[in-house]
């Protein structure tokens, strides 16, 4: 096997370990301990059964990665309030990515999704509750640059129910952090009213404002990967000369 054939394979090594490595993301922040956090409900039950699905809507601006990428993983951390949550029990997870989202105003559906997360304990406590941290491994896909709406909502078996932990944007990623600004939607159960898209703050829920702990991930698209590797192999080809 010639050196030139050698640098070939080496460089193709390397680019097809880049997808693993996370490429942009952005995070709403860590959640805040506070015995007084908001419960912001963010359950999920598939469609065929009782109650609710309620999810709470945090904005966010989105800038692809260098190059460009694909969202890749999102989630969140969540708790039940005064309990010890089984995070072994959570088994799915909806989602919805929305844009021109306001005050009953539902906007615009960009991209959404249901599946099978994983979930951890964290070091956190909020509302007196244990926080988890909740990734769903979704469908790679890109979104445009521009400004929009994350919300995430979970389940379990049996079915009890979740909150999304509160945050102050502390260690968050991209922006806008600790804004206060968050939207609330919650689908109408027996007895119980429904909140269509709720501004959770003085003009909608009587809050002084929240946000929601949110994350979401990007790994290289498959076009930059392959780009990449050509320039290698160039490089290799061109150190051989």
């Amino acid at each position: 096997m010639n050196q030139t054939h050698m640098s070939c394979c080496a460089a193709a090594a390397l680019i097809a370990a880049l997808p693993a490595a996370a490429m942009a993301d952005w995070a709403s922040g860590d959640p805040y301990a506070g015995a007084a956090a908001i419960p912001l409900f963010a359950h999920y039950r598939p469609s065929g059964q009782s109650q609710v699905t309620a999810l709470a809507f945090e904005n966010f601006a989105w800038v692809p990665g260098a190059g460009g990428g694909v969202i890749d993983t999102l989630g969140g951390f969540y708790h039940q309030f005064n309990t010890t949550p089984a995070f072994a029990d959570v088994d799915k997870a909806y989602w919805e990515i929305r844009s021109g989202v306001g005050a009953g105003v539902a906007g615009t559906l960009v991209a959404s999704g249901v599946g099978v997360p994983t979930s951890a304990p964290t070091s956190f406590v909020q509302g007196g509750g244990a926080v988890i941290r909740t990734t769903l491994d979704i469908a790679d896909f890109a979104l445009p640059a521009g400004n929009y709406w994350f919300g995430m909502a979970i389940g379990d078996t049996p079915e009890i129910g979740w909150f999304v932990a509160n945050t102050t944007g502390t260690n968050g990623v991209g922006g806008p952090l600790g804004d206060n600004v968050s939207i609330y939607y919650q689908s109408n159960p027996p007895n119980t009213p429904s909140w269509d898209y709720v501004d959770i703050g003085p003009t909608g829920m009587g809050f002084t404002g929240v946000d929601a702990a949110y994350f979401i991930n990007e790994v290289p698209a498959p076009g930059v990967i392959s780009v990449g590797l050509f320039a290698l192999a160039g490089m290799a080809r061109r150190r051989k000369r």
